[in-house]
Formats: C-alpha cells, structure tokens, sequence
C-alpha cells in the first residue's frame, strides 16, 4: 500500500505538470464514458432492470400463438384458467388487462390508466400495501362482485396528496360506484412496461372500461382474448422445462376446445424480455445491444486516442523511466506507475463522464411520448449501472496504460541513458503500432458516422412517407365525460354543443370526433366475420383495427373517398348498421369486387350486419412503417363512447387555439379534465410515430459527431509528434533547397496513407456491420452508396485538415534551428 500511494502521489504530480494534456485525456475519457454508460443505464431501465416484486427471476411472460400467423395473441379468461389449474411448471399464473377510465371523486375527474387483475395478482407477486391493504385471493372471483380499486403509489402522491384517510373512500368508476381499498406500494407501477398505472381494479368488477368486452362474454367466450398471463416458476425449474409442460397442456386445451382452440401453441418468454409485450423476434434486446455494441465503440476509440497519446508521451519520458530503473526499479514497478497514472485518468475521465451520463439519462426520462398518459421511462443509474461504469473504468484504465507500460518495460536503460541529452527516437515499429491505433480510430469513427448518416437518412425518409391523411393545420384533445358522470343521453348532446362551440372559434376550419387517432397509442380490434365466408372449425376470425367516427372525420383528417360516401347524420342510432372500409380491406376480401353493400358482422357484439357503404384511402394506424393494414370506420351515432378524440383543422397556426379551447370545455362541464392537447404533429413525435427514427438519429448522430473528434484529435497528435521526430530531417532537406510545399507534401503524404488506409478499414467493417441494422432502417439500403461515399470524403477532409495544421508548421522551422535540434 506504501508503494501504492507513492505511485499515485507521483502520478498526480506528473498529470498536474501536463494540465494540457490531463485535460484533454479527461474529456476523451469523459465522452467515451458517457456514451457508453448512458446507453447501458437506458438498457437498464429498459430490460435489466427487475420488477420491484418478490423473486422477480421467478416471473416468466405466456403469450399464445395459433396457426393463422407469427403474432401472439392474449388469452381468454377460460383459457386462462386453464392454463393456471394445468400447468405443473407455475406455482401460479396471474392475468391483466390495461384500459383506460374515468374516476371520480370530491366533484373531480381524472382520465386514468387502468390494470384490470384477477384476484390473485398481488399475492403471486409478493406485494405489500403502503396503505390499506389489495386484492385478496379471495375476492373478485364472481362477475360483478367486489367494485374495489387500488391506487397506486404515484396517482396516490398526485391525486390525494397522499392522504392515508382515503382508504374507504366512495368514488365512481366510469359512472358505477366503487370503493378504494388501498394503494400499492411505492417503486411497483404495474407489470406492463413503460407504463405508469394509475389504478388497479378486479376482473369481477362490473365495470365497463374503454374497450372492454361484456362481463359475459370475458368470463365464458373463448374467442374473446384481452387478458395477459404471467406466471411464478416454481423453484429450480427453468423456462425450457416450462415450455415443455406448457406444450402438453396446449395440445390437451385444443383438443378439448378444438372449436376455438384448434391449433394453437403457448410461447413462455422471460418476463424482463418480454417487455412491454411478449416478441419472438426479440426487437427490443436485439436494438438494444446494437446501441450499446456503438457506444463501446466510442468508448474503444477514446482508448485508443489516449493510449497513442500515452504512447508518444512515453517516448519522451524514456530518460526519466531508464533512471529509475537504474536506480533500483524493476519492469514491474514501472509498469505499475504507468498503469497507475492509466487508471488515475480513468477514473477522472469516468467521474466526469458519469456526470454527462446522469444528465443525459435524465434528459431521456423526460422525453415526450407524444400523450399526457403516464409513461414511466426511469433511465436513472442504480446499483448495475454504477458497477458497470466501475469495471468500464478499469478496463479502460488497463487498455490506455499497457501499450505504454509496455513499452517501457521493454527499452535497454543502457542505450537509452547513452543517447544523453541528445533525445530519442522510435524506431519503425513502434511507428506502425501507433499508426495501427490511428487507424483503428479512423475505421471506428466512419463505422459511426456510416450508422449516423443511415438513421438520418431514415429519419428523412419516414417524414416523407404518406400517413394516408394530413397532419398539418390539426389540434388534438382527449375528453371523457364519465368523469363527470354523464350517461349516454347527456352525453350525446354534450358532445354536440361542445362541437357546435368550436366550431364557432376564429380560424377553425372543421371539426370531428374519433375514439382513436392514427398512430396514437390507444386502439380498438375486434374480429370480423365475412358475409358468406364462414370461418373454418377450429380456426379464429380475423382481428381488424377499427375506429368510431363523427360524419366530419373524413374531411377533417383529409382522408381521400375512393368510393361511396362518407357517414351523414342519417346513420342514426336506430337505422340500418353501416361502416365505411379502407382499401386494404376491400382488397382483402372482396378482390376484384365492388365492396360497397357488401356485409361483415364484429364478433363481439350483437350487432345485425354491418353494411359497407364508403371505401376511404388507407392510413397508417399503428407504424408509420407498416404495409397497409385492413381497417374500418363505425359512426358515433350507432356505436356510442364517451371517451372521444377532438379533431380541429385550422386556418391559423393549431396551437394557438389551445386556451380557447379549454375554455369552451370548462363553459360546458367546468369539472371535466383535458388531456392530449397538442398538435397532431406533436402527436407525431410518440412512440408509433417518429420517435424511434429521432431518437437513433440523435444517438447515433451523437456517437458518430464524437468518433469524428476523436479520430481528428487522434490524427492531430500523430501528426504533430512524426513532424517534430522528423524536424532534423527537415531542417536538412530545407538546407539542401527543399521549399516549403515540398515539406507540406512530405508531412501530408503521411498523414493520408494513415487516414486513407482508415478509411479503407473503416468501409469495410461498416460495410458488413450495417447489413445486421438493416431492419432499423427505413426507405434506405445498409449499404448505401451516397451515405457511404458522403462520410468517407468528409472524414477524409476533415483528417487531413489535422494534419495539414502540423504540416504547415513545419515549413515555418528555420533550418539553422532544425540542424541544431539534436
């Protein structure tokens, strides 16, 4: 330890007598550390980080697939249980469903996101209250018994202010009374991921939340699928034994059920992989190791920057390390001073890239979704990220100081005290292993820059593409009249004053109501059965996307007619049921038809025959990257909701109209809460929109603007050190007659081969590494030659710019100072 302190005494002595050089090895550090550990932090929040519950490793995700497609599907209630009362691998299995509704309490309303759970949900999870107590196993096991509700923790805090006395309290729910029990712990907001629940509320609970199917129809069909499973592993069985199990058991079910059940297969995935849905393809784990492979790589080229700045710093201290060891000091004491001076650097270089790292993290917390509903995104460092960033540290700390370390270690102290004052030189080995490390810089910061200009391009390309409507000129807000407990009478003609009062707002050019909007995150699916086409046993219907519009919503989102007509206020409630289809549907099942008169019934309803009576262009509804998607439209006047969508396209810029807005809202019911009010551009930006193309624009634009300076101060350093080891050859060749343009071509010619040879290097691995992100990009090939050719000549520019400086300096040297150099 005394030797230990000596060494690091020293090596602060030594950084502080080169601040210039300190500071610059810090910063590099610093952003390679920061790159790094902020993607592993937001892989963290994402997928590593465990639920607060008890045994989380425990926990695995079901989902179910049938032979109609790779998709998976939820599970019925009957399904369900089952799967729980059969399956010998679980000690038990829960189920869930999200949904949205109003609750209301002390005259006030609040849109909410709900868990709907059965009874055993947090006792399979080992969860404690932190007020008042949840769901027992007990209850909610009898259809519409038990109207409880659990807050959780952060609607609690918002909400009530945290008020213990709320446990016991009368609320409705979506108009039906019910009661608070008591409030979930704090940490634990529900098991679907990024989802910040607000409420957690019994199956039994015979309540009808957005999008729900009838009481009836979620406890006996078992072609109504909307319940998410997990399941608790019981100890020392592991997923492969529990897909085993499961396999038997699925095949029992579609035998048993082959009316329903035929064909289908139960997948089990690990619950922190199968976030926020279950996903074969493993989208999320597979992108996420993609951007953390990239932030190494800037991390790598930083090391590699320092270590040649080591390297160089190492020649001229030859004299100094060759007197200690005469001295007394063996190779491994002196590598241990230069590894301890690496590590120092490390250390500061990751402090301070911690600090860049909190603050990036934290800036992603915050970054908006697209929705007012509460999205938990908790990217900030923990435990696993601090240890990650500690062992990054003395990694990194190894690799910059071993070359060096090395280096000394390996010198005669003999020749070099022999060369006395006169200096020392490299000899061409330790040329090339810098130059190695230049390259190897070069080559990791165009792989960067390639990434970077393909997801720009991406970006580009996704903005450009037709959404099947227009977004621009368009303000959105979100209602829901149950707050205010509104039945279906009043709330008709609420909904037509309200749009009958914007309508008369200066600038307003129309407007419309919808339940959902395009790529937004809430929507309806159902299955849909053809008239004259009926579904073979054992097979399910197909599950159709499908929106509830008011007669204007066409117009409004101009959406092009192809054929037909638009809904009018003659489809009322008691006439004729109609839906108006989009071109993907009428391809689907009626080709080379005409679809119009043609009938399809909804599942889940009874409903009679729905008539088509209107094809519209299609839209997308879910990605803007998807292929058309068969949808179709039902008006508001025969399929009633009271949570609606406002749409208003204005002649004057949309958000300047928000304050009218809610004031038109309040004049009609002053309790009533607003939610998503913003453009449709701004809803744009959520994450079924272009919000995983902006964000790996940002990210890798970031990481690719970093490895260019990088791998340009790499070049400088390089550059800079060979023109001064060359200043006595230059003073010779200036003597000789040489003029200034043929030292700048010398100098020059160096620092291109190093560059160009990077470049080489550089194409290659990216020309290779790309093809494995081609699923990430949009409307661009992995190899594409424009954004290959565009970042080689910048990086090319840009590199020899670095060393032009020091070449350009070195036609200044006098020869008579030149030839007195050594």
């Amino acid at each position: 330890m005394r030797s230990f302190w000596q060494d690091l005494r020293y090596a602060i002595r030594t950084l502080l007598k080169a601040p210039g050089f300190a500071a610059l090895a810090v910063v590099t550090l610093a952003l390679g550390m920061a790159v790094t550990t902020m993607m592993f932090s937001t892989i963290n929040g994402i997928i590593l980080r465990p639920l607060p519950v008890s045994h989380p490793e425990q926990l695995a995700v079901l989902a179910l697939q049938d032979a109609s497609g790779p998709a998976m599907q939820n599970f019925s209630y009957p399904g369900y249980q089952d799967l729980r009362t059969q399956t010998p691998s679980f000690s038990d299995i829960l189920a869930y469903r999200v949904t949205l509704a109003a609750l209301s309490a002390d005259n006030r309303g609040d849109h909410c996101i709900v868990s709907r759970v059965s009874s055993n949900y947090f006792s399979m999870l080992g969860l404690q209250p932190a007020t008042g107590r949840l769901i027992l196993p007990t209850e909610g096991q009898t259809p519409g018994a038990d109207p409880i509700v659990v807050l959780s923790y952060a609607y609690w805090q918002k909400r009530f202010a945290g008020d213990s006395g709320v446990v016991g309290k009368q609320v409705t729910l979506n108009g039906h009374p019910a009661t608070i029990i008591g409030v979930a712990p704090k940490g634990f907001h529900g098991t679907y991921a990024l989802v910040d629940m607000d409420l957690y509320v019994s199956l039994s609970t015979n309540v009808r939340l957005a999008g729900d199917t009838s009481a009836e129809e979620l406890w006996t069909s078992r072609s109504s699928r909307s319940l998410t499973l997990m399941g608790r592993l019981k100890p020392g069985v592991d997923l492969k034994q529990a897909q085993t199990s499961l396999n038997v058991v699925a095949q029992r079910i579609a035998e048993q059920h082959s009316d329903t059940d035929k064909g289908i297969t139960v997948r089990v995935f690990p619950e922190n992989l199968a976030r926020p849905e279950p996903d074969p393809d493993n989208t999320i784990p597979t992108v996420s190791a993609i951007f953390m492979a990239l932030g190494a790589l800037v991390l790598l080229v930083a090391c590699f920057n320092v270590t040649n700045v080591l390297l160089v710093r190492a020649t001229t201290r030859q004299r100094e390390m060759a007197i200690r060891a005469a001295l007394g000091a063996g190779r491994v004491r002196l590598i241990r001073q230069y590894l301890t001076e690496s590590l120092l650097l490390a250390f500061l270089g990751g402090g301070l890239g911690m600090v860049l790292a909190a603050w990036a993290t934290r800036f992603l917390s915050s970054i908006s979704l697209g929705t007012d509903f509460p999205i938990h995104l908790d990217f900030m460092p923990d435990a696993r990220v601090y240890l990650f960033a500690l062992g990054a540290v003395f990694l990194t700390g190894i690799i910059v100081g071993v070359f060096p370390a090395l280096r000394v270690a390996r010198r005669d102290v003999n020749s070099v005290l022999h060369e006395g004052g006169r200096g020392s030189s490299d000899g061409p080995r330790r040329q090339y292993a810098r130059s190695a490390l230049v390259i190897a810089q070069v080559a990791g910061s165009l792989v960067l820059l390639i990434v970077a200009g393909l997801f720009l391009r991406s970006l580009g390309k996704a903005q450009k593409v037709s959404l099947g409507f227009e977004p621009a000129g368009i303000l959105n807000f979100s209602v829901d009249i149950q707050q205010v407990g509104l039945n279906e009478v009043q709330g008709r003609a609420f909904f037509r004053d309200l749009e009958t009062r914007l309508r008369t707002l200066p600038g307003v050019v129309s407007v419309s109501q919808a339940f959902s909007i395009p790529l937004g995150l809430m929507s309806s699916n159902d299955l849909v059965v053809i008239e004259g086409r009926p579904v073979p046993a054992g097979q399910q219907p197909p599950s159709l996307q499908y929106n509830m519009v008011s007669p204007t919503y066409f117009e409004t989102m101009s959406i092009p007619l192809r054929s037909g007509r638009v809904f009018t206020a003659a489809d009322a409630e008691k006439s004729i049921p109609v839906a108006i289809i989009d071109e993907a549907m009428a391809k689907q099942f009626w080709p080379n038809q005409d679809p119009l008169g043609k009938h399809f019934s909804v599942k889940n309803t009874t409903t009679p025959a729905i008539e088509v009576v209107g094809v519209v262009q299609d839209v997308k509804l879910k990605s803007i990257t998807e292929e058309p998607q068969s949808s179709f439209y039902l008006p508001f006047e025969q399929s009633y909701m009271p949570l609606r969508t406002f749409h208003l396209r204005t002649s004057v810029p949309p958000e300047t109209l928000e304050m009218q807005v809610q004031s038109s809202i309040r004049e009609l019911a002053p309790n009533l809460a607003v939610s998503d009010l913003q453009t449709m551009s701004q809803s744009l930006q959520g994450v079924n929109g272009f919000l995983f193309y902006r964000l790996g624009a940002q990210f890798s634009a970031t990481m690719g603007i970093l490895g260019l300076f990088l791998a340009v101060v790499g070049v400088y350093s390089v550059a800079s050190y060979a023109a001064a080891q060359r200043t006595h050859e230059i003073g010779i060749r200036m003597a000789l007659g040489a003029a200034p343009r043929d030292i700048l071509s010398m100098v020059l010619r160096q620092g291109f081969v190093i560059v160009a040879i990077g470049v080489l290097a550089g194409l290659a691995a990216a020309f290779a590494g790309t093809r494995l992100l081609a699923g990430l990009f949009y409307g661009v090939s992995p190899a594409d030659p424009a954004t290959f050719a565009a970042v080689a000549i910048l990086l090319l520019c840009v590199a020899l710019l670095a060393s032009w400086i020091p070449a350009r300096r070195a036609t200044r040297v006098s020869p008579l100072v030149a030839l007195r150099f050594e």
